[in-house]
């Protein structure tokens, strides 16, 4: 097998594992039985379970973020780059769908690891993306000032962010429809009140 191949497919094997076991309890031996190579061949491409963890979570920022930027340098009102945002969210989810559940099962290893990989600025992208939009929105009158922008970005993040355990794509209901309906849901309470 091509070593490019071998890597991805140690990549995508290890994302199942740690997505379905936790990453303390998957061994290397169990990622080598998942590949169909030895042990010590797993050191050929990565030199520890950490190391394979880091690229996974490298893929799955660096995607995000690039997509990120496209999003951010598009003109848009507040209430489209939050959509934008919405469906980057939940689209990354799936493309990442390993790297998304570990990082929601183990946050706060994952979040070391990205420190150690110097991947914490990169990560911060797309809440600096979603807070600017709302700051934005309050600024031209669009949301409402009488909201803890705070919460308002927690609240939303943490819709987006668990939609993926529940929600699958289908042609009934797509990733683009759910981040319509998310956006909706929160803005039209962020608006301000008339009357």
């Amino acid at each position: 097998m091509d070593p490019h191949e071998r890597r991805r497919q140690i990549l995508d094997r290890s994302a199942q594992l740690f997505a379905s076991k936790g990453i303390a309890a998957t061994t290397i031996r169990e990622i080598a039985d998942e590949v169909g190579v030895y042990s010590g061949a797993l050191y050929h491409y990565f030199p520890s379970k950490e190391a394979i963890v880091t690229e996974l979570i490298r893929e799955y920022i660096d995607d995000l973020s690039g997509r990120c930027r496209e999003i951010t340098a598009r003109p848009q009102t507040p209430v489209e780059r939050m959509e934008a945002l919405a469906l980057l969210a939940l689209s990354t989810s799936e493309d990442y769908r390993g790297a998304t559940t570990i990082w929601q099962r183990e946050g706060e290893y994952m979040r070391d690891r990205l420190v150690e990989a110097d991947l914490a600025e990169t990560a911060d992208e797309v809440e600096r993306a979603w807070r600017a939009a709302i700051a934005e929105g309050v600024a031209e009158g669009t949301f409402r000032d009488d909201i803890d922008q705070e919460v308002f970005y927690q609240l939303i993040r943490d819709a987006v962010w668990q939609a993926p355990r529940w929600h699958r794509p289908t042609a009934q209901r797509s990733n683009a429809d759910l981040a319509r309906e998310i956006t909706r849901i929160f803005v039209d309470g962020f608006r301000p009140r008339t009357g």
